[in-house]
């Protein structure tokens, strides 16, 4: 049995959010299909964050991206040691990296990384629901 990805499951995601641009709905754009892939809410709680990453990568200036991947892969391989699918989420990282770009290229603001509280939960735990139910 392949073992399940975990990118930095001990922190939390906040979608930084606006009146004029509401970031989980790009993200559920951007990266559902991503997310999905998760078998259980733990899961496609890891892969959200992977996308979070991606975003975040990609909202750098060009010059910065490929330090900051390197950086993010670095430290997958230290929070999972013994997991061999760094390069599967380097991929991974890469793909979504460049579906934001495309998708979303003029959007700078990025997600921002929190320690845990309910406002934090809830949002993950909102956006989770609207991604598995499909309703935005």
């Amino acid at each position: 049995m392949k073992k399940k990805k975990n990118f930095l499951k001990s922190r939390n995601v906040v979608i930084n959010t606006s009146p004029e641009i509401k970031m989980s709905e790009l993200i559920g754009k951007f990266a559902s299909d991503y997310i999905n892939m998760g078998e259980d809410t733990e899961e496609r709680q890891n892969y959200l964050n992977g996308a979070c990453t991606a975003w975040n990568i990609a909202a750098l200036p060009e010059h910065q991206r490929e330090e900051a991947l390197r950086r993010t892969i670095k430290e997958y391989k230290r929070a999972n040691p013994g997991v061999d699918d760094a390069d599967d989420f380097e991929q991974d990282l890469r793909t979504l990296i460049r579906k934001k770009l495309e998708m979303f290229p003029e959007i700078k603001k990025v997600i921002v990384n929190a320690g845990s509280n309910p406002l934090v939960t809830r949002s993950i735990g909102s956006l989770l629901f609207q991604l598995m139910t499909g309703k935005r």
